[in-house]
């Protein structure tokens, strides 16, 4: 039986229970004391770590039957095996509280009352230090009541108000029904005007160029939700704004459905045939745009891929842990390098290795990436690298790719054997793609419900 997903935080009976640990160290974490069976919950964890830096990790350890998968990671690697769950930093934020959450779900077989413990573990003037977090019980209870799946149908509707100097808030309404999950709210601005959040509604708000985005992990449950920004201008755009184009876009039994954003001056009848449209929908005109979790996910977590410390040499060895952290720090910087466009004085080249369409979850190398396009001659001489690849842009870089495996292994293995030939790639990493569309590795694990490999 399908089972309606529960957001932790919308429940009454769920309570933030503090727990204080030494160093003036607090956690606050609202696992709930009951679970329904096959049911997902989204647990918070609030970290007060003052002025603690450096390594970290937080682990629970859940009996057999229960699932946990990462929702909001505050830059640490997460991992799930054998029953522990852990967010391992290499360095924590610097911010005096970290907040991180996951999803867990007591599957068919979980026990009907279980133990869940774990501890808090971190590095502090080079002495590990480590702390139980208390013991609590979780009560398996059974939803057998079968529910009448609610048609999902959606509206969009905007408004447009002057706030005077060519500032300007818009007002987006979005009335739904049977909405659950992800979705996304999209608004294309005119040219040169830039967005300013206002009111999210726990969404996490973006502006990549002219595109402004709400995207909602778990959307409320509310049915009419509004939600507003704020556009700065050097002129006056308050018609453009009005007529621009938006969407909303939502998962119905994991298809894609969107409506469009309808302008306060679009008659009712445009408002209730944009709602129709999801209900008759059954073979969409043109395929929409896939809605993927990565667009919440990338606010959390990084491009690179995540990957776990070996627990033996973090818990005896402090250097061992710098040294890591130092390759981790080498990783991340690898995007701002321009290794490629220093090597070269060619003309851009056009790009012509473009791969085809493809669907589903896929996984590549990246071995290089640079701001300007060059010959894939220079590439292979540079780097005596003779197999084939090709070009990709990517948040204005152009990356170079090689490799298309369904499988992350597969990847992780290429990627090995390009480290082993030498060919001195500054270091080459997995990268991952939904529909197409890259996201991040872990968010790319999570849809396809594949392991990790170090």
């Amino acid at each position: 039986m399908l089972k309606q997903l529960i957001l932790l935080f919308n429940l009454i009976s769920m309570s933030f229970v503090t727990i204080f640990l030494s160093d003036g160290i607090e956690i606050e974490s609202n696992l709930p004391n009951e679970l329904v069976k096959d049911s997902t919950y989204i647990v918070e964890v609030v970290i007060k770590k003052g002025d603690l830096f450096g390594f970290a990790k937080f682990q629970q350890n859940f009996p057999e039957g229960f699932d946990a998968k990462p929702v909001e990671t505050a830059e640490a690697s997460f991992t799930y095996a054998d029953g522990r769950m852990k967010f391992i930093w290499m360095a924590l934020p610097e911010t005096e509280e970290v907040k991180i959450s996951y999803a867990v779900t007591a599957m068919e077989g979980a026990p009907v009352e279980s133990m869940v413990d774990g501890k808090f573990s971190y590095i502090q003037d080079n002495e590990r230090k480590s702390y139980d977090i208390p013991n609590q019980t979780i009560a398996i209870i059974s939803d057998e009541v079968a529910e009448e799946k609610i048609p999902a149908i959606a509206s969009a509707t905007r408004v447009v108000k002057s706030l005077g100097d060519n500032l300007f808030q818009v007002d987006l309404t979005v009335s739904k029904q049977g909405v659950y999950g992800f979705a996304k709210l999209e608004e294309f601005l005119p040219m040169g005007a830039e967005a300013e959040i206002f009111e999210n509604k726990k969404s996490v708000f973006s502006q990549v160029d002219e595109k402004a985005k709400f995207v909602w992990m778990s959307i409320p449950d509310d049915e009419n939700l509004v939600v507003s920004y704020k556009v700065k201008a050097k002129s006056d755009i308050l018609g453009e704004l009005q007529s621009m184009e938006g969407n909303f876009a939502f998962l119905d039994d994991n298809e894609t459905k969107t409506v469009p954003v309808i302008g306060a001056d679009a008659d009712e009848s445009a408002v209730l045939a944009a709602a129709e449209e999801t209900i008759e929908e059954v073979v969409p005109a043109a395929e929409p745009e896939p809605l993927e979790v990565e667009e919440v996910a990338e606010t959390f977590t990084q491009e690179i891929p995540v990957e776990e410390v070996a627990e033996e040499q973090v818990e005896t060895q402090v250097a061992q842990v710098e040294e890591v952290a130092a390759k981790e720090e080498i990783q991340k910087e690898e995007e701002k390098s321009d290794q490629i466009a220093s090597n070269t004085n060619d003309p851009v080249a056009p790009v012509t290795d473009i791969p085809s369409p493809e669907t589903g979850i896929v996984y590549r190398v990246q071995i290089v990436a640079g701001k300007k396009l060059v010959k894939n001659e220079e590439i292979s001489k540079t780097y005596k690298f003779s197999e084939q690849f090709y070009t990709e842009n990517h948040e204005g870089w152009v990356k170079y790719i090689t490799g298309q495996f369904d499988v992350y292994k597969a990847a992780r293995d290429k990627r090995e054997s390009l480290v082993a030939a030498q060919h001195n790639f500054p270091g080459p990493f997995v990268t991952a793609y939904n529909a197409g569309e890259r996201i991040t590795v872990q968010e790319a694990l999570m849809i396809s419900n594949q392991k990790w490999f170090k």
